[in-house]
């Protein structure tokens, strides 16, 4: 199966392929990747938007609408949004505007759903254009205002394509001072990016006409004529309404004729574009009419019944293939809902299992709550009480964490860090936690290292400990009592670059069928069985996430098991060598003294406020907290530079989010609108995560739940 990464390195490659090439490259992955993976769903999109751009919006739809229609079955990703825009986009191009309209409402609604806020934009772009070609310039109006309000958080490359569209609908609308300044706004907002120049040359033809400006209403209306014949169906009939339009009100009749003719040729070039007939025939009569021609209003009228019976005719046949693609389609759906049944059974199976084991940990933090409260006099109990709760609060955060692992790999919607890192440091920390829960079972560890040459690596430490911790917990976890746990890491082979490490741990526990080990260990959900489940606890995900991790780090892992007797774990990984690494430096303990230093907590969550307020007066700061990210921007702005020291921001919040907030204080132009050290404190803790902070304009990111020595080393790094 082609990972996302192959994908996109191959497609990089074809850009400049003939189009069967690239065309027959993904119909291969449509034929043979029959899982519903990220890879699948974009050789559905770049198939269709290499049709789309070749001017086949049919093909285009069509290639689309199996996903479109089984879209759920996938894993997030933003690319869902931008195929049912791009499906959007082809059926308008087809002037089905009703239909688009439904297409690129179900990308915002997906976009609402999973706040990808820099897609508003487009969509409500997408949605003027839509209601532009149908005349309807209010409510056009009303859906380009929205793009426009969202249009910081969208892609620069967006700001051209929405001025360029409010400055056409203003001009309908006769608000030509507001149409003016759009436009204004949109030759800024070019300045050289993808939009063309021949988007705008409509727009100022339509401007100028208004305005009065013959000269240079003329001289547009010459580059107009030069570009119409190339122009596909839904531009060229813009662009043919808009000419007759201005020239009808003009009475230029010789230039009306022209335009006239000009939609009798493209009908002769493009028989198939019967609406564009029926288009011609309606201009046709309004030009007899304003002469008076009694006759060539009937011509045109007779005509235009032919081509609505045309229309009618074509649409009968399109309906009908339709419905046989549709039940075709269907009987796939039918054959992939039965292929997920089983899954989805599992994963029902998973809940239940999972319910029982968050509940365990939550009833053992209320009872010892409950006895703490009968206990305050007795410090001794108290203290035991406090060190089981957590216990059981740190076994409940990694109930949740593998969870969250799980889905982040099976959505495929995370990267690995590539950072520097020390192998021995990663081994001595994972020994630390191993040996200590270990000698708590009663277990004996022995370890081995022979021949570590290279330690100073490029990788994802964290994750490389993930997959350590999880395959010792397992031996830990299904071992006997008095049994012991072995372990070696080896190095296998290196180049001047390149370095291969060995990691083999053996346990003296109760072993595995071969068949479970072939069929299901390193299943999602799954366990040996529920007694073994009962008896050991756990949620079933940690092989299969250590699996995943080491598929996504280009390594390999082999299990030896034998019923009664252990198992052995053997995972070889490949690291790049760090040939300057870091100089190791002695970590100290923070300060904790934060005294004379005003901070902007900003937070919806009132227990997380409290939370965050105590832990940052008990050093002694002046904490102003606020509620929601608009509350933050206001604060912020209220205040005389330097007021605050920091600010102390949550990312998802009602009114506007932590994102949104940062962005609104950067771009604030105040003095210390750059330095003003902003810093995430969220939930939100993958790699992807914290790099979209700092790509936000965040200096550093703190995970919840908060840990006081985490949250003040953080902070006295900035302030």
């Amino acid at each position: 199966m082609m990972s996302y990464e192959e994908f996109t390195q191959k497609e990089a490659a074809l850009e400049s392929a003939p189009q069967a090439e690239r065309e027959a490259f993904y119909a291969e992955i449509l034929e043979k990747e029959t899982a519903k993976t990220d890879v699948r769903m974009m050789a559905y999109f770049h198939a269709a938007l290499l049709h789309y751009r070749e001017g086949d919006f049919r093909a285009a739809r069509e290639i689309l609408e199996p996903f479109v229609i089984d879209y759920q079955s996938y894993a997030y990703r933003p690319e869902i949004i931008a195929c049912f825009n791009l499906m959007g986009v082809a059926v308008y191009c087809e002037r089905s505007y009703a239909l688009a309209r439904f297409y690129i409402h179900e990308g915002l609604k997906i976009a609402r759903e999973n706040h990808e806020i820099s897609r508003y934009s487009y969509e409500y772009n997408n949605l003027a254009v839509t209601y532009l070609a149908q005349h309807e310039y209010e409510k056009a109006l009303e859906a380009i205002r929205e793009a426009e309000r969202h249009l910081p958080d969208s892609d620069r490359e967006m700001h051209a394509y929405v001025y360029r569209n409010l400055s056409e609908i203003c001009c309908h609308l006769d608000r030509l001072d507001e149409a003016q300044a759009a436009l204004t706004r949109c030759v800024e907002e070019f300045d050289g990016r993808t939009l063309l120049p021949d988007d705008i040359l409509l727009v100022e033809m339509l401007l100028y006409y208004k305005l009065g400006d013959a000269e240079r209403y003329e001289k547009c209306r010459a580059k107009v004529w030069q570009k119409l014949p190339a122009m596909h169906a839904a531009e060229f009939s813009n662009t043919a309404n808009n000419l007759f339009a201005c020239e009808m009100d003009a009475g230029n009749y010789p230039q009306v004729e022209r335009i006239l003719a000009a939609m009798d040729d493209y009908l002769v070039r493009n028989p198939q574009e019967i609406t564009i007939g029926v288009q011609t025939q309606e201009k046709y009569h309004a030009y007899a009419k304003a002469r008076g021609d009694r006759d060539g209003m009937l011509a045109a009228l007779e005509k235009k019944e032919k081509y609505n019976a045309q229309l009618l005719a074509h649409a009968e046949e399109v309906r009908v293939l339709d419905v046989d693609r549709y039940l075709r389609m269907g009987q796939k759906l039918q054959q992939a809902l039965a292929n997920e049944a089983s899954a989805n059974h599992t994963k029902t199976r998973f809940l239940a299992n999972m319910s029982h084991d968050i509940r365990t940990p939550i009833n053992g933090i209320l009872g010892m709550l409950t006895i703490v409260d009968t206990c305050r006099d007795n410090k001794d109990k108290m203290d035991d009480c406090l060190a089981k709760i957590d216990v059981s609060a740190k076994h409940l955060l990694s109930l949740v964490n593998d969870v969250l692992d799980m889905t982040k790999l099976e959505r495929d919607t995370f990267t690995l860090e590539s950072k520097p890192f020390n192998l021995d440091r990663v081994c001595i920390e994972a020994a630390e936690i191993v040996c200590f829960q270990a000698e708590s079972a009663g277990l004996h560890v022995e370890e081995e290292h022979p021949d570590v040459r290279n330690v100073n690596l490029l990788g994802s430490e964290l994750y490389l400990k993930k997959i350590l911790l999880n395959l010792f917990s397992n031996c830990i976890k299904y071992n006997k009592p008095g049994g012991a746990i072995y372990t070696r890491m080896r190095e296998l082979e290196h180049t001047d670059d390149t370095v291969t490490y060995e990691f083999f741990i053996r346990d003296t526990g109760v072993g595995m069928t071969q068949d479970f080990i072939d069929n299901h260990l390193f299943e999602a959900f799954t366990q040996g069985d529920n007694a073994a489940r009962s008896q050991y606890g756990g949620t079933g995900l940690g092989m299969s996430i250590v699996a995943q991790l080491v598929k996504k780090m280009n390594g390999t892992i082999q299990v030896e098991s034998t019923v009664g007797e252990g198992s052995s774990f053997t995972v070889v990984l490949p690291f790049a060598i760090d040939h300057d690494p870091p100089a190791a430096a002695e970590k100290t303990p923070p300060a904790g003294d934060l005294r004379g230093k005003r901070l902007l907590v900003v937070e919806d969550n009132e227990l997380n406020m409290e939370i965050a307020e105590f832990i940052l007066k008990s050093t002694g700061a002046e904490v102003v907290p606020v509620f929601d990210g608009e509350s933050a921007v206001n604060a912020y702005a209220q205040a005389a530079p330097g007021t605050y020291q920091a600010i102390l921001m949550d990312l998802m919040m009602p009114v506007m989010d932590g994102y949104a907030a940062t962005r609104a204080i950067r771009s604030s132009g105040r003095p210390d609108a750059g330095t003003i050290p902003i810093i995430a404190m969220s939930a939100n803790a993958y790699a992807e995560d914290v790099q979209k902070c700092l790509d936000t304009g965040m200096n550093a990111h703190i995970s919840k739940p908060l840990y006081k020595d985490v949250m003040l080393e953080t902070i006295e790094r900035f302030v």
